[in-house]
């Protein structure tokens, strides 16, 4: 419900975002009989206002993308630019691997399993089910690289129509829009832990038109963090700006919080030609049992990866890039003609993703035109049936993947990347409307990064040259591999490892229940408690710790001293 916040109102947790992950939640702790508060900084549909002020300093542009199209403040938050993506993370990702520096959770996978099946319901991408070998591949799967793995596919990526009216419509579930945390109130109290006593927050209705309001101070008995990564890690460098007297808060001023942080390194750097065209049937997307789309991965098993000090990667086979006219597709050249008009290329995909497929400039528009008018009604009957599956049916295909006679597709890779503690954000001198320093953003990749994707690509090519499947052609000459990996190194939108889990405070900023260090009543429900990215998409596996993280909560009961009632003031 829309929350009036009537000043008896008491809240058993504040939740900090109303994206995937806040709204799971919000609805796994609602549905024990808990009170949730749930403060979205954005409104109830995207808007160009609540985005303005979104901004932040990149130090190298070519891999971070800017925050209007990294990030989303709305309800429903990321999942408006969300492709719906997901993805579980293995047994190896978990793990400290000497080859691996920084790695190592203090989870393993069997502690987060069981909470497969509710990201899977909340996510709505079917059954928590993700592995289903190809028969026809058996000769590749007794090798190093396995076509086994799937990721699944969410219905409607854009959650805000499905799960967020279904919180909108929960007795136990209060919503506060407009709504931006600005601060964190702490006590000591000479305690062995501190406590947050309160969030600081800036609220404007949106029938009022007056930007400066007096501070609401949201008092509850426990606080997640459940919004986008970047603004968690801005706020906690901000509170510990605000405590000096606190040298130890998130690990200290030199410590973990804003370090460590990733993304994934993505993108093709060759193609994968199939001996038997057919074969493409096990790697196109298929809707299964479930109603839900699904598409197999070539993953690496667990002994190359450790033999050969690997970073987990995968690989999917997929378009050449729309806007290579030299691909001489109809179909292709008119989905980036489509793409290339404004207008319509945003109704159709996020921004980013939308700006990916025109490419960089020059635009050969006459070679694209020239590719439709060899076959326009193909190109036309093409499109019309991909509008139909993506935006008409009530089950959006992810994707489309135009067969060809050569069994030749881009071979795409999507690789986790070496924590670094010297990829970081910090404070920037510059200040929002609210008086809030932004952040500057240093997102590095090492060498190592791009060294590991070529390793894969070998693997991947020796395997299936050994099971008489197909080949990987590449693009450019061996010299030239490294330099074509980096060129396309750049992320932004999985924002991992800036407030990472660990068991020792000095080197984590959460424990295994997502628990700030020291703080016996803040929490972070988000991908930057990841101490390593894995080869997975992160929403997935967040919105099992957040609901890991809800029965958690639930579990910790109301203490006697809780007892009294917490309201929403405001004050001067």
């Amino acid at each position: 419900m829309l929350a009036a916040l009537p000043v008896d109102t008491q809240f058993d947790i504040c939740v900090m975002g109303a994206g995937p992950v806040g709204l799971t939640l919000a609805l796994e702790a609602a549905a024990q009989g808990l009170q949730v508060l749930v403060l979205e900084a954005g409104t109830q549909q995207p808007s160009p206002t609540s985005m303005a002020d979104v901004q932040a300093e990149i130090a190298d542009p070519k891999t971070h993308a800017p925050l209007a199209l990294a990030t989303n403040r709305a309800f429903g938050g990321n999942a408006w630019l969300w492709g719906g993506r997901c993805v579980p993370f293995e047994a190896i990702d978990f793990e400290a691997r000497a080859y691996v520096p920084h790695s190592g959770w203090p989870l393993t996978l069997a502690e987060i399993t069981p909470w497969y099946a509710k990201a899977a319901e909340y996510l709505d991408c079917g059954h928590a089910q993700f592995r289903d070998e190809a028969p026809s591949w058996s000769e590749l799967h007794a090798g190093p690289v396995a076509l086994s793995q799937l990721e699944r596919w969410a219905r409607q990526p854009k959650l805000a129509p499905r799960l967020g009216e279904r919180a909108l419509g929960h007795p136990h579930i209060h919503f506060l829009f407009d709504a931006t945390v600005t601060g964190i109130s702490l006590t000591q109290d000479g305690a062995a832990e501190g406590q947050v006593t309160a969030l600081q927050v800036h609220h404007r209705p949106a029938q009022q038109q007056q930007p400066q309001q007096p501070p609401l101070m949201v008092q509850a008995r426990h606080y997640v963090l459940a919004g986008g990564a970047l603004e968690i890690t801005r706020l906690l460098l901000l509170t510990q700006q605000r405590h000096p007297e606190l040298p130890t808060l998130f690990g200290g001023a030199e410590g973990p919080l804003g370090r460590y942080y990733m993304g994934h390194i993505f993108g093709s750097i060759a193609s994968i030609v199939l001996k038997q065209p057919q074969d493409f049937d096990d790697l196109d997307f298929t809707r299964d049992s479930s109603d839900t789309y699904v598409r197999r991965r070539f993953t690496l098993s667990e002994l190359v990866q450790r033999e050969q000090g690997l970073l987990n990667t995968s690989f999917f086979a997929d378009n050449p890039p729309f806007y290579d006219a030299r691909h001489r597709n109809p179909t292709l050249s008119l989905v980036f003609l489509a793409l290339a008009i404004p207008a319509i290329g945003r109704r159709m995909l996020s921004e980013a993703i939308r700006l990916m497929h025109l490419g960089p400039p020059p635009h050969r528009y006459g070679a694209h035109i020239l590719n439709v008018l060899r076959r326009p009604w193909a190109a036309a009957t093409d499109v019309l049936t991909i509008l139909r599956l993506r935006y008409l049916s009530s089950v959006r295909k992810p994707g489309f993947v135009l067969r060809n006679q050569g069994g030749t597709y881009a071979l795409k890779y999507h690789a986790e990347q070496i924590p670094n503690p010297d990829s970081r954000v910090t404070l920037g001198s510059e200040r929002d409307a609210l008086g809030v320093p932004r952040l500057r953003i240093d997102f590095r990749y090492l060498p190592e990064d791009a060294q590991s994707v070529l390793k894969t690509h070998t693997v991947l090519d020796q395997a299936l040259r050994a099971s008489g499947k197909g080949t990987v052609d590449y693009h450019r000459a061996p010299e030239q591999r490294m330099q074509h990996v980096m060129e396309q190194a750049t992320d932004g939108f999985h924002q991992i490892g800036l407030t990472r889990m660990h068991a020792d405070p000095t080197l984590g900023v959460v424990d295994s229940h997502c628990r700030v260090h020291g703080i016996g009543n803040l929490y972070i429900a988000s991908s930057s408690v990841f101490p390593t990215a894995g080869e997975a998409n992160p929403t997935f596996l967040a919105a099992a710790l957040a609901a890991r993280l809800a029965a958690h909560l639930v579990q910790l009961g109301d203490a006697p001293a809780d007892k009294t009632e917490l309201p929403v003031k405001a004050t001067a």
